[in-house]
């Protein structure tokens, strides 16, 4: 069952509604957890609804993931950010779960996502037919896929604007990984912290955030 969340933080009718993406191992809910103390300090200025990618990850509870790097015929799937494969299992039906549901829903202004959500958001960006398409996005821990069938998605610099934050010492996702999506924005803003593979909340992080959303709500 895929389930959406809003933040029921009470925001203003100009609020920007930004549609979330997790990460891989992880559920709308944890990933809504994890960005408790961001959200607050931009309830002000966005309204953020969370979604669960449509496959679950073989004997983890609340654990989901976009796609998969292991060919479809294994058992049980799996996904390896750092593997150069040729398989992408489960990648086509979550387009097709993100492009059904952007139909269904009211407009987002921007996209956040986190890891692997960061890296399919990145790919949505190209697909010409995807209905409504962010003005924006905010990426953390992002990357861009080694899977060679997504090559195609990265051969034209994106126009959307872009805040790319990401560790100096994320030992799950290589810095040169997300330095390697954020050069296929024409126009990126990009923050580093000391840190590692999760959302920072400090007031560098934060104060960062709001001046891109403020510089987004303007040009809306």
């Amino acid at each position: 069952l895929t389930k959406t969340f809003l933040d029921e933080a009470v925001v203003s009718t100009q609020s920007t509604g930004i549609l979330c993406l997790h990460g891989y191992r992880q559920s709308d809910i944890s990933f809504r957890e994890k960005t408790g103390g961001l959200r607050k300090s931009l309830k002000s200025l966005a309204e953020f609804e969370f979604i669960r990618a449509p496959h679950a990850v073989y004997g983890e509870s609340d654990s989901f993931s976009w796609f998969y790097s292991n060919p479809a015929t294994h058992n049980p799937l799996s996904y390896d950010c750092l593997s150069h494969s040729t398989e992408d299992p489960g990648f086509d039906e979550s387009v097709k779960f993100i492009k059904n549901h952007l139909k269904e829903s009211e407009p987002y202004d921007g996209i956040m996502a986190f890891s692997q959500g960061a890296c399919f958001a990145s790919m949505l960006l190209a697909m010409p037919d995807l209905p409504s398409p962010p003005s924006f996005v905010l990426l953390f821990c992002g990357f861009k896929s080694r899977i060679t069938k997504h090559d195609c998605y990265y051969t034209q610099p994106f126009s959307t604007a872009s805040l790319h934050v990401f560790g100096q010492n994320d030992l799950v996702i290589p810095t040169d990984m997300s330095e390697k999506l954020t050069a296929c924005f024409k126009d990126a803003t990009v923050l580093t912290h000391e840190g590692g593979h999760f959302v920072p909340t400090t007031a560098a992080v934060r104060n960062m955030c709001k001046e891109f959303l403020r510089r987004q709500s303007d040009s809306f």
